[in-house]
């Protein structure tokens, strides 16, 4: 039990924790922002006190946040930088990962500590489907991708992959299904002796764009995984034997994988070769304005990051005078 209560408290400061408060008014409601006028600001402010964690980007240039400490939904602009409150939960919740299906225009969440996921509205914030994945408290349900035909939720206390199989054009079927995949093959719950951080666990992921392969991220052991998205079957992508410590949310864009290193406050750039079974780190983003980022989106050449500021405000407390941002950085350069 004790070791339990240990990961639990170590996820709670790197991932997620419950939280009820930020819960002012029911109404979705305008955040002011500052008046610097710069198309595609380079840091998009966030509401104080947000805690964000989770991004998605959709379409007309409107991105997604999520809030750990709320469960709300910030809906923004990336031209102006503007951006409001979409989703107010009337109830303590929180939201960890996002992905956005183009197809739906529907937003998927992670919920954490509840077990849930949920499907929302992303034009009104309104929740479309809850989807019970786990018991409240027995896992911790992290990040989502959305496929062609399902989509795929993290857990991050047991070896296990949800899977929420999707209809013709995105939607949601009825009843809706729920499929637990146990995660085989390399995967690995065990902490890596050479990685100062207690417990081993599923955090980001992503798939081919044909969504034949699932890439997914083991914080705890630094290591990345090519899963097969039918039978949860893992092969660790062997990167010479390289780790990615505190690998938190990850961006595949084409043969390059971003691995946000949350705690390390930089982002490592890997290319992938042999059908995403080898990889090589060839780069690492630092930045002057990272503030501990958690996850990543794309617009254009662009990359997104989102600052949770885990270092000044561990999602295990509230922090309303804190700032949280947004990090626009070039994406790597692929050389020929």
């Amino acid at each position: 039990m004790k070791r339990i209560f240990l990961l639990i408290t170590i996820l709670m400061v790197v991932i997620a924790c419950e939280n009820d408060n930020l819960f002012q008014d029911n109404e979705a409601q305008p955040i002011e922002k500052s008046a610097v006028i710069q198309a595609f600001p380079e840091v998009i402010e966030l509401t104080a006190g947000f805690q964000p964690e989770g991004i998605a980007i959709g379409t007309n240039q409107t991105f997604y946040v999520g809030s750990l400490s709320s469960g709300q939904i910030y809906k923004g602009n990336l031209r102006t930088g503007k951006g409001e409150l979409l989703a107010i939960p009337t109830v303590p919740d929180q939201l960890v990962g996002l992905s956005f299906d183009k197809r739906s225009g529907y937003l998927y969440g992670a919920k954490g500590f509840s077990g849930m996921g949920a499907v929302y509205n992303s034009k009104t914030g309104d929740i479309i489907q809850s989807i019970p994945l786990a018991s409240p408290m027995t896992d911790l349900i992290n990040d989502v991708v959305v496929t062609s035909d399902a989509a795929f939720f993290t857990a991050s206390l047991t070896p296990t992959l949800y899977k929420v199989p999707l209809t013709k054009n995105g939607q949601l079927p009825d009843p809706v299904q729920v499929i637990a995949l146990p995660l085989s093959g390399d995967f690995n719950m065990n902490p890596n002796p050479m990685i100062p951080q207690l417990g081993a666990f599923s955090n980001g992921i992503d798939a081919t764009e044909n969504g034949k392969q699932l890439i997914l991220a083991n914080t705890g052991r630094g290591e990345i995984y090519r899963v097969d998205p039918y039978s949860g079957e893992a092969i660790l992508i062997d990167l010479n034997g390289a780790l990615l410590p505190f690998a938190d949310g990850i961006l595949l864009d084409g043969d390059i994988l971003y691995v946000v290193q949350n705690m390390l406050n930089q982002v490592a750039i890997v290319k992938l070769f042999h059908e995403y079974l080898k990889g090589e780190i060839v780069g690492t983003i630092q930045h002057d304005s990272f503030g501990i980022p958690t996850t990543a989106s794309q617009f254009g050449d662009h990359l997104y990051f989102v600052n949770s500021h885990f270092d000044i405000a561990p999602p295990t407390d509230i922090f309303p005078d804190v700032e949280f941002e947004l990090i626009k950085v070039p994406k790597y350069k692929v050389n020929d």
